[in-house]
């Protein structure tokens, strides 16, 4: 039977309503508590603490967070895992300290303990049991605190503006996991179900887990306490632990990442109804956040911020065997010491930004005026606010992982640091800038992508969120200076309101430019088109491994040749277009090169934040692109005729015979010219191919050959002379190297005066000499677009291909040229354009046919 629980089960509806009805009291409450904040008091406490008390509460968290790793060196004893103290320490740490912060239900935190223990060597199950007794523990100790709140009953309980009773209940309902947690570990009682795989424990074991979580929710309430201790007289430890483990409780029970917003409001809510100034709250709670949330993920990252980012992890997710468990937090736990740090220095940039918004101290500018002038002041102010804004470009770089954006980080910050000593001796805004400068340079192996920060793709969001922090700092500083000297031209040590407009119009032109210099532009990868010794050396390549009916156009020199695997046994030709690699066709070589080949195309896309994308793709790997996460649109069809079957007897090639009779009395011979080729003959195809062009725009290259004479020197041509020996049609050839599978043309050009028939000609006389070289197939190309979207439940982009097939040929002739090829009977084999599935499709058309145009001047310049 199965006992997962539904969609409907109760718990999974107290999942979701438990979180929506807190937080909607949560937000009621910090509507109405709004309008009484003083933000200008509360900085005005933040700054007045000493350095000292900030740094013993910092160490006060720290201790709180190691507290919570004993959790781990106990674990550890009990599945036996040989681990010294100090390396469970290190685990839980960094475990801990990032799941307060991104908790997942405690997925995150279980997750790298997954990853990390899995990779010292513990087997799949030792490690979720070790995961589990962690994550199980951790509510011990608020539990037999929730259990003295009970007992007791203080007074401060009944403070609160939610009913009593509801509050009774949440601390009632904490408090039971005590005993059950007990009689699980420890007896036989209730172990049915999924409970049956809870780990046994001895009384000692028990005891120790329950002792540890005691010690980390007394830590971090103390953390509390103090904060609240050196802001102003606190209320009683007693009603201060109360009120915590009730915050605590609800938090908890909200199931947000710390609970946050639920037991800040809770708390503060409590602490003013007991006697304690609304702002003084707000600040200790800011302390608290910042000594017991953000100070141990910055030590969490210290620690691991590499290893989160290594490939090792990234390895372990894909072979795991308990992925299907831990999948999604897992995959975010691989790629999160990046996506942190780029976190940090967005948030640095909004606390630099508000930093600047709010007014100095009066203290802090009298000691500003008699180290600096008043000019050094006001620069220090200005560029903290273009700084400020430029970390939120950086961090999007960051985030990227782009090496460019890791120095520009750093050296925003430190600056940043520098600035906000010289703006208003803003000393924790410093300290926190420069350790985040120190947290990246740490972790500078893991920024590794080439390429500039200034060409991003997708940069909306971040240009939202300049343009908002902007705002924040606009509203911010309106809150403080309404009513103040509108002249931006006011100077003096202490009128803030002209200083903060002064940072407004740097904002805003600061924005502007930012925004300008990274939209819209787009990643420039590195290509190296090869020489002519090197188009040899692929010839000779191919003729050893093999070719599919796109490999010659490689010779024409226009793209990028990868050789993949340890004896270059798969090949692939590319080009590049704003962001986009784009591959031509299917990857040469044998079956298992040409699947590696795809996978170490991707990395090389990876790694220059570009796009990888597939052109014009057969069916026989079609699995290869999906498993590793391409998705597939169909371009059209390629139309390929049997040649062992193809005959000129009979009614089913009758129309191709009156073609050959006609040209036998008009004089026309066919003839193969094979390379080299001297001027006079270049030339002479040179006239045809001119004629035919007329005032067609200029050639079309990529997936298509062009009258280029070296290219052309490459392949056979076949040519068409009239009864006076004048040349007038040619094609010239696309070979198959290695076998003899495929026969193809490339470049069809004819003469304007030539006599009708004559193509038809040509491809007769090419069918009966590929036929007579054992060739299998003569391929007569693709038709775009036929076959797309001919069925009900084609995807909307194929649909709308559909479309364009049916109406659009008053722009491009799709049914003629389809009704061209379908007169030679051919089979058709479908192609497919293989992409990344979070990739916009009608961009990406367009980019590739801007490619195949030559560039979006030529495409733009022609209309």
């Amino acid at each position: 039977m199965n006992d997962q629980p539904t969609n409907d089960s109760p718990w999974h509806l107290l999942r979701r309503v438990m979180p929506i009805a807190l937080v909607a009291v949560v937000v009621a409450l910090l509507v109405f508590e709004a309008g009484h904040i003083d933000l200008h008091a509360i900085q005005k406490q933040l700054a007045a603490i000493a350095p000292p008390w900030l740094a013993a509460l910092a160490l006060g968290g720290l201790a709180a967070v190691a507290a919570a790793a004993t959790y781990d060196v106990i674990a550890a004893r009990v599945i036996g895992y040989a681990r010294t103290p100090l390396a469970g320490l290190r685990v839980g740490m960094l475990a801990t300290g990032i799941n307060n912060v991104v908790s997942l239900s405690g997925l995150t935190g279980s997750s790298l303990r997954v990853l990390l223990v899995t990779g010292d060597g513990v087997s799949s199950a030792a490690a979720l049991r070790y995961a589990g007794m962690v994550a199980t523990a951790s509510p011990l100790g608020l539990s037999v605190l929730a259990w003295i709140t009970l007992i007791v009953r203080p007074a401060i309980l009944a403070a609160t503006p939610v009913p009593e009773w509801l509050m009774l209940v949440a601390l009632a309902v904490i408090a039971l996991y005590l005993p059950l947690y007990l009689t699980l570990a420890m007896t036989s009682l209730l172990r049915i179900g999924r409970l049956a795989a809870v780990e046994r424990l001895s009384a000692m074991q028990a005891g120790a887990f329950v002792a540890a979580s005691v010690l980390e929710w007394l830590l971090a309430a103390s953390v509390l306490w103090g904060a609240l201790w050196v802001l102003a007289a606190p209320p009683p430890l007693a009603a201060v632990l109360a009120a915590f483990v009730l915050a605590a409780t609800l938090g908890m029970l909200s199931f947000l990442p710390g609970g946050f917003g639920v037991f800040d409001a809770t708390l503060a809510g409590l602490l003013v109804a007991h006697g304690t100034d609304t702002e003084t709250a707000v600040a200790a709670l800011v302390l608290y956040r910042v000594a017991y949330f953000l100070v141990p993920m910055l030590a969490a990252l210290f620690l691991g911020a590499n290893v989160l980012a290594s490939s090792r992890l990234a390895a372990n997710l894909r072979r795991h065997p308990i992925v299907s468990i831990l999948a999604w937090p897992v995959a975010r736990a691989v790629d999160l010491g990046i996506r942190l740090l780029s976190g940090l220095t967005a948030a640095a940039g909004i606390l630099l930004l508000a930093g600047a918004a709010f007014p100095n101290l009066l203290s802090h500018n009298r000691l500003l005026s008699q180290w600096l002038p008043l000019a050094a002041i006001e620069a220090s102010h200005l560029a903290s606010v273009a700084i400020g804004l430029s970390l939120i470009v950086a961090a999007r770089g960051l985030s990227l992982r782009l090496r460019r954006a890791l120095w520009l980080a750093v050296g925003l910050l430190i600056a940043g640091a520098v600035f906000g000593l010289t703006r208003g001796l803003d000393w924790g805004t410093s300290l926190l800038l420069a350790v985040i400068a120190v947290l990246l340079y740490v972790s500078r192996g893991s920024f590794e992508r080439q390429g500039s920060l200034s060409r991003q793709v997708g940069a909306w969001p971040w240009t939202l969120a300049l343009v908002l922090a902007l705002i924040g700092y606009l509203v911010l500083g309106q809150s403080f200076y309404n009513g103040g000297s509108l002249n931006p031209l006011v100077f003096g040590i202490d009128v803030h309101s002209t200083r903060f407009l002064r940072g407004a119009v740097v904002g805003l032109i600061s924005v502007i430019v930012l925004a300008i210099w990274t939209w819209p532009r787009w990643a420039a990868p590195t290509l190296e088109l090869p020489s002519a010794g090197e188009l040899d050396e692929l010839a000779e390549w191919l003729e050893a491994h093999g070719s599919n009916g796109y490999s010659h156009l490689m010779l024409l020199g226009d793209k990028s040749i990868r050789y993949s695997g340890d004896e270059r046994s798969a090949m692939i030709g590319y080009a590049s277009v704003r962001n986009r690699l784009v591959a031509l066709s299917d990857p040469a070589g044998d079956a298992a090169a040409r699947r590696a080949a795809i996978v170490d195309f991707r990395r090389l896309a990876d790694a220059q934040h570009c796009t990888p994308v597939f052109y014009q793709v057969g069916p026989d790997d079609l699995s290869a692109y999906l498993d590793n996460g391409f998705a597939l649109f169909k371009l059209g069809e390629i139309a390929r005729v049997n040649l062992l079957e193809f005959s000129m007897q009979g009614k089913r090639n009758s129309d191709k015979r009156g073609a050959l009779n006609r040209a036998e009395r008009l004089g026309l011979r066919f003839e193969i010219v094979e390379p080299p080729f001297d001027d006079a003959f270049l030339d002479a195809l040179a006239v045809v191919s001119d004629d035919w062009l007329g005032e067609k725009p200029a050639e079309k290259t990529f997936s298509l050959g062009c009258f280029d004479r070296d290219y052309l020197q490459r392949a056979p041509i076949a040519i068409v002379r009239d009864s006076d020996d004048r040349l007038i049609a040619f094609a010239s050839i696309l070979p198959s190297y290695g076998h003899h599978e495929e026969y193809s043309i490339d470049l069809m050009r004819h003469l304007g005066d030539a006599p009708g028939g004559t193509m038809d000609f040509l491809f007769v006389r090419l069918m009966q000499s590929a036929q007579a070289d054992g060739y299998r197939w003569f391929s007569l190309g693709m038709a775009p677009l036929a076959g797309v979207g001919d069925t009900p439940w084609a995807r909307p982009a194929e649909q709308l291909a559909r479309l364009a097939f049916e109406h659009g040929n008053r722009f491009y002739n799709y049914k003629g040229l389809k009704a061209f090829k379908d007169k030679w009977h051919p089979e058709w084999q479908s192609m497919y354009l293989a992409y990344p599935p979070d990739t916009r499709l009608s961009t990406l058309q367009l980019d590739i046919a801007a490619l195949i145009a030559g560039g979006y001047r030529r495409i733009l310049g022609h209309g």
